[in-house]
């Protein structure tokens, strides 16, 4: 067997392998959250002509994924901008520090392994053909017992997880911030285990909501999950607003973490009960007549064959964001709340558009491969890395030129001072530099991760976290904060090469060529963007600096900035454009005269 047979990934399904699985009727049916439609049938259309249907499937989907965000991110800065203004330094570290235990679980249990490991198996289990009612039944009863299964391990781990975290939290903390600028401030070493006892147990929770998200994902409903995260930052928003009158605010803040993840995760219960898939909390399900292990399900041992090596591979990436609050305790006070403003800028375009086009995009792709349609699915992932460089760039360029403002608006004020606003928005830079790495690898991840290839993604984490060590440590001896934010850069960017790399040769290629062509293209009118924010200053001097000047200042600049560019995307006609901006219009136009008619 050659080198070659030995790394390709999963085989293009045979054509008794195709006659399994089928594609659903539509695949853009329910993305609205419509809770009266079922899982579709097979109408028996061949694989050939789904593939516009699908990637204007995944472009509405993603919208649809993107507004609820959108609405989600905007309380979330809501929330970090009282979080800035409310607490002194230490107390903010602290709290950023605490909350970055859970989260970090949370990102290796939920969202990422159980999202790429899980959804591929019920989606193929939803849309299988059947030939009879009783075909159909099996079907069904094998999702839930996947589903059950599924529920019972992340329940089981999570809640074990977390008692041994308030166990042993003296220990963990003490070496994630082993740090002399950290370690010094007296009393803060001791504040972030209090916070981190109290706050671990959201670990549960937001594991039990990203379950429940992966469900309706698969069953092509994408609004509720999108929107249940509003629920958290409305929690935290009204403890910090409580807080004032309280002599510890720190602690209600960290209830409020709690009750927030509780909140968020009730939110989708009823839409999965009536969906039909309640999970069961079981070690044991009837198979064929005989009670087995959930272990020794079949479609669970799918997914455990793909979850060990998505696990390692995330769980690298976690460990490049504990290196980086390992390296920032040895700088001073606030650089752990800097660096975690600036991921939260950086963090609202990834969110709306990265994460948003990722989540609809992971079904189809799952789908298009589970029926061995190789060229539609390179063409949908082609399709969408487009699309997320056609709204990265632009994020990216606004971010750079605009880093400072943004920063003043969303934060300055009260205990976050000028000297804060300064050195989050160097941060900004920073990271806006490597904003298109980032958003591009997460979108081209999901073509592995569709085909059930998780240890390739697994091996290149390696190699990325070796890289962001070498340059974190290099970087923060040389350059202090701004080196070890430019840390990211380099393994995103590492990242993205051999992903790609990868992908074209086991797979197919994916028109680079033509995807820098239309970069360049986008670049043009990036350059009108950038002439556009320039119009801040002269606002500020003639409107002054208060806040009130400053905000108008920014909304103005970023519309005329956004607005230049999507002009300058028109008048090239980018198809990005149409399918993006020219549609939203279009449909803000129609249902305006809808209305209009209707008052008529």
């Amino acid at each position: 067997m050659s080198t070659s047979d030995r790394t390709a990934p999963p085989k293009k399904p045979t054509k008794s392998d195709k006659s399994s699985s089928n594609p659903r009727k539509t695949e853009s049916a329910d993305i609205f959250g419509d809770e009266s439609v079922a899982p579709l049938v097979d109408t028996g259309v061949g694989p050939g002509g789904h593939s516009q249907t699908e990637r204007r499937a995944v472009t509405a989907a993603a919208f649809v994924f993107a507004l609820g965000t959108f609405a989600s991110r905007i309380l979330g800065l809501i929330r970090d901008r009282m979080t800035a203004q409310y607490f002194s330094p230490e107390i903010r570290d602290a709290f950023i520090v605490a909350f970055r235990l859970p989260n970090m679980f949370r990102r290796l249990l939920g969202e990422g392994a159980l999202s790429v490991s899980m959804i591929p198996v019920l989606v193929e289990l939803l849309t299988r053909k059947t030939s009879s009612d009783l075909d159909a039944e099996e079907t069904r009863a094998a999702a839930r017992r996947l589903v059950g299964s599924i529920f019972t391990l992340l329940l089981t781990i999570t809640t074990s997880l977390s008692l041994l975290a308030v166990i042993f939290m003296d220990d963990i903390i003490r070496y994630m911030v082993s740090g002399e600028g950290y370690m010094s401030v007296p009393g803060k070493y001791e504040l972030t285990v209090d916070l981190a006892r109290i706050m671990f147990g959201f670990l549960i929770l937001i594991t039990m909501y990203a379950f429940f998200m992966a469900i309706l994902n698969s069953l092509r409903r994408f609004a509720l999950a999108a929107v249940a995260p509003t629920m958290f930052n409305i929690a935290m928003i009204s403890a910090a607003l409580l807080s004032r009158e309280i002599a510890t605010p720190e602690k209600v803040l960290a209830w409020s973490v709690i009750a927030g993840g509780f909140l968020q995760t009730a939110i989708l219960i009823p839409s999965i009960v009536k969906a039909g898939y309640w999970p069961k909390l079981s070690f044991l399900w009837k198979v064929n007549g005989v009670w087995v292990p959930f272990w020794k399900v079949e479609e669970v041992r799918r997914v455990f064959k793909t979850i060990a090596p998505s696990l390692f591979g995330l769980s690298i990436v976690q460990f490049s964001g504990m290196i980086s609050v390992y390296f920032a305790s040895r700088l001073p006070q606030g650089s752990h709340f800097y660096l975690y403003c600036a991921d939260r800028v950086l963090e609202l375009p990834l969110s709306i558009f990265a994460v948003s086009v990722g989540s609809a995009i992971l079904p189809t792709l799952s789908a298009q491969w589970a029926r061995g349609d190789r060229d539609s699915m390179t063409s949908t992932l082609s399709h969408s890395l487009r699309l997320i460089m056609f709204v990265a760039l632009p994020s990216a360029l606004g971010m750079f030129m605009l880093a400072q403002p943004i920063t003043e608006v969303l934060f300055l004020g009260k205990e976050f001072k000028y000297q804060d606003a300064l050195a989050t928005s160097e941060v900004i830079q920073v990271y806006s530099i490597g904003l298109l790495f980032t958003a591009t690898t997460r979108i081209l991840a999901q073509g592995f991760y569709s085909m059930g290839n998780t240890w390739y993604p697994a091996m290149v984490g390696v190699i990325t976290l070796i890289v962001h060590l070498i340059f974190s440590w290099a970087g923060t001896m040389t350059f202090g904060l701004k080196g070890l934010a430019a840390a990211s850069i380099f393994s995103s960017g590492v990242n993205l090469v051999m992903l790609a790399v990868a992908y074209g040769r086991w797979v197919g290629p994916l028109g680079w060529p033509m995807i820098f062509g239309r970069l360049a293209r986008f670049s043009v009118a990036g350059a009108a963007l950038v002439a556009g924010c320039l119009i801040y200053e002269p606002l500020i001097n003639e409107l002054g600096s208060r806040f009130v000047s400053r905000t108008f200042a920014l909304l103005v600049s970023i519309l005329v900035g956004g607005g230049l560019y999507m002009a300058a995307a028109a008048a090239m006609g980018l198809d990005e454009y149409k399918e993006t901006t020219a549609r939203f219009l279009d449909k803000l136009i129609a249902k305006f005269r809808s209305l209009k008619r209707n008052r008529k």
